[in-house]
Parts: C-alpha cells; sequence; structure tokens
C-alpha cells in the first residue's frame, strides 16, 4: 500500500491544532460539572436545560417560555440546532458537560472546514493545511467579542454562529464545485439545512454570494436552476422552522445598528495583518484564476452588505466577519503555491504551524483568563455561596410575581453581568429582561422599565427612547407587570429608594438588596378597571409605546385589532389620547395557574374583561372565552363566557404546513441515501 505522505502532514498537523486549542480550552474544565459563565453565553444554559425538560419530551423544539419578558416564543427567532445537540447530549452526559463541549464545536470545527474548503476547491498540498493553520490567527482575534466567529464571539455567546461558521466554509466549496460539475444537489440541501438552522446570517449571505454563479459563468441558466434545487430542497428541509419564523415576524422588535468602532485595529487588528498582507499578495498574483476571483467576489459581497446591511435590517459588523476570515486564509493560496515548488515543501507546514503558534499566543491576552472565567462556572465563583443565599430566598419569598432586578456592570463579579436573566433557573422566578429580546413584542417595555429604575441604562433598541431615571413611575410599571420584588445594586438607587413608601427593604446578600414592592398583585389575571378602547390607528408598536410613557392613562386597556361594535363602543386613532370610562368592578375572586405553556384561571366575574399579564403571541388559544385581545402594553386579554378559562400555547397552521413540507423533504432525502447505498452494494456484488 502506498502511503500518501501529504495526507499523513495534513492531519498531524489538524491533530496538531487541535492540541493547541485543548492548551486554551482545558478538558479538566470542559468536563467539569458546572454551569457555564460570561457574557451570553450563561443565558443560553437555561434555554438548553428547557429545551431537554419542557419541549424534547414532547417532541417539540419551539415552544414558549415564561421565564423572561413576561414570556416569549422560544426558538421561534433564535436558532436551535447547537441546543438540540446540547440536550440530546445530554441525555448521557450531564448537560453542564454536554453545553460546554457543544458551545466550543464551532471553534475546533473552523480550522478544519477551512481545511476541507480548500481540498474540496482541489487546491494541492500544502494550501488546504496552510488555510487551517492561518485560521488560528483569526480564532485569537481579541479586537471584537461581538462579531461573532472569533473565539472573543464565542465566549461572549455567539457559539451558533461559530458552529455555522464551519459549516459555511465546507458549503462554499461543495456547491462551488457542485454548480461546477453539477453533482451533490442533495448533500448541498442538507447542508444548508445545518448552516441555516444554526444561524441565518450565514445563509442570507450564502443567498447574495450565489450571484457569482449567475453573472460570472455559462450556462447560467443551468447555474440558476442548480441553486434553485439545492435551495428549494434545502428550504423545504427547514420549513418546519422556517415557516414559522416568518409568519412570527410581525411579533418580534427588529434590533439593527450601525456599529460605531472605538479603533480603527477593530477593521484590522494586528494579529490578522501579516496574514492580510499575504492574502493581498495571492489576490494579485492568481486574480485570473477562477477560484481566487471567487473569493474576491466574497470580499466585495461582504463589503457591500456591510454598507447595505442596516438598511434591510440586518446588523453590518457581520459581514466584516467574513472580511476579516477569508482576508487571513487566503493568503495560503500563494504561500502554499510557492511553497510546493520547494524542494522541502512538507516542512513548510511545520515550520509554518509552529510560527503561527508563537504568533498567536504572543498576540493572545485575555482570551485564556476568559476561557478559564467561562468554563470554571458559576459554582467555583467566590461570590457564588452568597448569590445562592439570594437565590435561595427567593425561592423561598415566591408568592407569584415576577422579580426585577436593576441594571449593573458590577454584576460581573458574580459570573456575568447577565446573571439574573437566569433567575427561573437558579429560584424558580419569572423576570422581565433576558437574553432573546428580538424574540419578543414586550423587549422595549422592559428596557424602559430598567430605565426608570436603574442607575446604568443599556437601552439596546435605539429606534425606542428610554426614560430617565425616576423610581416612582417606575414603582406603577413593576406593579402593572405583577413585579413584587426588587434587586438592587448601586449605591444611587440605594439611596434613592429608602424610604420611599413604594418599596420595603427585605433583605440584604452581599451588595445586593432585595425589596418588596409595596401594593403590587402578584397575579397574572386581573380585572380591567376601564372599558377597553379599539385602536384604530396604523402603527400599534410605537404608538403602544407612547402609551406606555403616560401614567395617567396606564388602567386603560387599549386593544388592537377590529373588535366587535356590540362589545366595544370606544375607539381611539391615538393610544395616547384613550378615553377612560370606569368599569363597574364587584367583590370578585380570581384564582390562576400559570405553567410552562399554559394560563389556567377561575373567576367569579364571567363576562367581564380580564387582562392577562403575559406577552401576547398569536399562537395562543382560550377556551372559555371566545377570544384572545393584544391590549397594551403587549398583554392579552379575554372576556370570560365561564368561570373556568384556559389559555394555551399551541402550534399555528404555519407550524403544521412547515412540518408537513419538511416531512416529505426528509422523506425524499431518506429514500434518496437508501437508493444510492443500494446501488453501491448492488456493484460491490
Amino acid at each position: 500500500m502506498k502511503v500518501n505522505k501529504q495526507l499523513i502532514i495534513d492531519i498531524l498537523i489538524v491533530l496538531f491544532i487541535w492540541i493547541f486549542l485543548f492548551t486554551f480550552f482545558k478538558p479538566s474544565l470542559l468536563f467539569l460539572k458546572t454551569i457555564t459563565t460570561g457574557g451570553d453565553t450563561a443565558s443560553h444554559y437555561y434555554t438548553a436545560q428547557y429545551l431537554k425538560e419542557v419541549l424534547l419530551p414532547k417532541l417539540e423544539v419551539m415552544g414558549w417560555m415564561q421565564a423572561n419578558y413576561c414570556g416569549f416564543p422560544v426558538f421561534y427567532h433564535y436558532f436551535p440546532l447547537t441546543f438540540i445537540f446540547m440536550a440530546l447530549l445530554g441525555y448521557i452526559i450531564p448537560l453542564q458537560v454536554s453545553f460546554k463541549l457543544i458551545t466550543v464545536l464551532g471553534t475546533f470545527l473552523l480550522p478544519l472546514s477551512v481545511y476541507l474548503m480548500f481540498k474540496i476547491l482541489r487546491y494541492s498540498f500544502p494550501v488546504p493545511v496552510l488555510g487551517a493553520i492561518f485560521s488560528l490567527a483569526f480564532l485569537f482575534n481579541e479586537n471584537n467579542s461581538m462579531w461573532g466567529g472569533n473565539i472573543p464571539s464565542t465566549l461572549a455567546g455567539e457559539f451558533s454562529f461559530s458552529f455555522s461558521l464551519a459549516i459555511f466554509m465546507v458549503f462554499l466549496a461543495t456547491v462551488y464545485q457542485g454548480v461546477k460539475e453539477n453533482k451533490w444537489v442533495v448533500l448541498n440541501a442538507f447542508l444548508f439545512f445545518l448552516m441555516g438552522f444554526s444561524h441565518g446570517y450565514t445563509l442570507v449571505f450564502f443567498v447574495f454570494l450565489s450571484l457569482f454563479y449567475i453573472f460570472s459563468s455559462r450556462p447560467f441558466l443551468k447555474n440558476i436552476w442548480y441553486l434553485f434545487k439545492v435551495g428549494a430542497l434545502g428550504g423545504i428541509l427547514l420549513a418546519f422552522w422556517l415557516l414559522p419564523f416568518i409568519a412570527n415576524i410581525p411579533f418580534v422588535t427588529p434590533f439593527h445598528i450601525v456599529w460605531a468602532f472605538g479603533s480603527i485595529w477593530e477593521i484590522f487588528p494586528p494579529i490578522l495583518i501579516p496574514f492580510f498582507i499575504l492574502s493581498i499578495f495571492s489576490l494579485v498574483a492568481f486574480i485570473k484564476e477562477r477560484r481566487t476571483l471567487f473569493f474576491a467576489f466574497i470580499l466585495l459581497m461582504a463589503g457591500i452588505l456591510y454598507f447595505a446591511g442596516p438598511k434591510v435590517g440586518l446588523v453590518d459588523i457581520r459581514f466584516l466577519t467574513f472580511s476579516q476570515l477569508f482576508l487571513t486564509i487566503i493568503g495560503a493560496i500563494g504561500i502554499g503555491t510557492v511553497s510546493a515548488k520547494l524542494r522541502y515543501s512538507p516542512l513548510i507546514p511545520a515550520i509554518l504551524v509552529l510560527v503561527t503558534f508563537l504568533w498567536v499566543n504572543e498576540n493572545s491576552n485575555y482570551i485564556k483568563n476568559w476561557i478559564d472565567w467561562n468554563y470554571s462556572g458559576f459554582e467555583q465563583k467566590e461570590t457564588w455561596p452568597k448569590v445562592k443565599d439570594m437565590f435561595d430566598y427567593l425561592r423561598e419569598s415566591d408568592d407569584g410575581g415576577r422579580v426585577v432586578y436593576e441594571n449593573a456592570i458590577a454584576y460581573e463579579s458574580l459570573g456575568t453581568q447577565r446573571i439574573f436573566e437566569s433567575l427561573k433557573m437558579f429560584s424558580g422566578r419569572d423576570t422581565l429582561e433576558g437574553l432573546y429580546m428580538q424574540s419578543s413584542i414586550t423587549g422595549p417595555f422592559v428596557f424602559y422599565i430598567q430605565s426608570e429604575i436603574s442607575k446604568d441604562v443599556s437601552a439596546p433598541f435605539w429606534s425606542y427612547l428610554v426614560s430617565p431615571f425616576n423610581l416612582e413611575n417606575g414603582a406603577q410599571h413593576l406593579r402593572d407587570f405583577a413585579v413584587t420584588q426588587f434587586i438592587v445594586r448601586s449605591d444611587k438607587v440605594k439611596k434613592t429608594i429608602k424610604g420611599r413608601p413604594e418599596f420595603r427593604f427585605q433583605k440584604k446578600f452581599g451588595d445586593c438588596s432585595i425589596y418588596k414592592v409595596v401594593g403590587s398583585d402578584p397575579r397574572h389575571v386581573v380585572p380591567a378597571r376601564y372599558e377597553p378602547n379599539i385602536y384604530t390607528g396604523k402603527n400599534w408598536k410605537k404608538d403602544f409605546y407612547a402609551w406606555f410613557k403616560v401614567p395617567e392613562i396606564q388602567n386603560v386597556p387599549v386593544i388592537k385589532g377590529k373588535g366587535d361594535r356590540s362589545r366595544f363602543k370606544l375607539r381611539t386613532k391615538d393610544a395616547v389620547k384613550v378615553q377612560q370610562k370606569p368599569l363597574s368592578v364587584p367583590r370578585y375572586k380570581i384564582s390562576e395557574k400559570i405553567g410552562a405553556e399554559t394560563i389556567e384561571f377561575e373567576t367569579s366575574l364571567i363576562g367581564h374583561p380580564h387582562i392577562i399579564k403575559v406577552s401576547y403571541h398569536p399562537n395562543w388559544r382560550v377556551a372559555g372565552a371566545d377570544r384572545i385581545y393584544l391590549t397594551a402594553p403587549t398583554f392579552m386579554l379575554v372576556y370570560p363566557k365561564q368561570k373556568n378559562v384556559k389559555l394555551t400555547f399551541c402550534k399555528s397552521k404555519y407550524n403544521y404546513a412547515g412540518e408537513v413540507i419538511s416531512f416529505f423533504g426528509w422523506i425524499f432525502v431518506g429514500a434518496y441515501f437508501l437508493r444510492r447505498a443500494n446501488l453501491k452494494s448492488m456493484l460491490k456484488r
């Protein structure tokens, strides 16, 4: 048997790259049974747990989560694939460990994916393995932690994007060869599914890259047909998630920003500059070669989308990720082509991998410490005993109401600034803020409340102006949102809240103090005190937000949509200019039971409008009332026809349609691979 020395070198170097990564991502931490901390990552953990314990046992991936934003549709507007891996692996090993392993999966896959991309594109040794080596510089770029793909972004919570990016690199090459040789339609459709199901930006970027095959080669009609088959079959496989995603768009809060750069080194990080120079050399030297032209087109399209993205609701910096990655690895073409002509070419990768290790290590300042911080977990922090005592107290003092917390950077010492977003997991209590702010129509109102009760304000939705610090108005909004306890951190809020009648001190835990919200009803279901107004304007999201800013009309329900004129006699085009007509509310009794995806209550006020302080979504269904109305700010309102009423979060027609479409798509893919397997078996005979 002839030994392929070049392949052996490739395998050894990829293994060395992984060993190098493991010197940072210590196995002793990855396999430690603790809950991961750091950035957004910590808030993702409860989502994986919820999927494993609540949704998957019902054979569901998408559903409803009550934990944040007065409830929101989970996985309708976030990407489930990595969480599914975590949950499934979590049935075999502890979820804490499976979560850690999947969060680093994209990081470890990227060098291999870059290698496979160059290999599938038919680059000869040592170009593919040099590409894998060079990708380390991109991974260890410390000049941004929010753009996606690099290790800091992954540690901050962008592990789904990292995994999708690794799939994207292979997919680019298989589509390139597939179009060229008219093959791999089903394989590419499957990769299309994996990529889209793990993150949307890679999918969006590929759609625009498809223009290359239409305008740069003939026969372009044949290319269009090939891409259509891949996209159509991939879309069919993804339809069970994609159709509800599209249908849910009216009930999300858009988040698109123009990134403000603190320094030019964010765009041109010193760690990447030598690789950028090598890549520019490769582009200039080999631009006439079609594959190099393809890489140049990728850079061009990334630049165009960077400038155009915010205009169509996309975050601009996501596309700089692609620019930086490809400008880092394209240099492998020039170096690899030149070194292949040298007598000792097999030594070149060995030398360059060592040089790259040294270069990366020299330019890494905080990554190692951040990895240790994240993967040591909450339980290993010095602050954990005191924090756990606080969580235990909140669990013991649970009155059914929600808990809110002051926004404070100082929480970072507890493991992450976002630790209290996971209150449901740690204490069994719902809170307002959460990680998946775009998934909820309640997000802007929650951050408005945050601005009223916090010294430091995040205000992530730039198109929604927030309030100055105002504890009096904040207290009213907390009562409106069934919040009964308030965690305070800053000296400013502690000083201001002292002696205020709206709050009563309960207990102190280290630098945090817990206050009772005086007069707040913990019940989520309450009778309306004023006759509802039907809103007939055009922009309900903006107008309901304006309504929310006027304390004097907070008790007047404003309902979106058409209503029966025999029931609703008050109408307004301006949510702020409502008619205030008090309703007679006799003595009543309401009992409620809030489940994961159900709301049950028994009432003595049959026929009276009841406000349910849970976020509205069209997938909610009701028994015991004729329908559910969306009422300001974003709650639900029903008119009970009987004393027992039950609301259930259900699948919509879009869920069912998507599932049927995907079912037949997966049947086709399964039959295709079975047919190929049978054909190969017959040929062997």
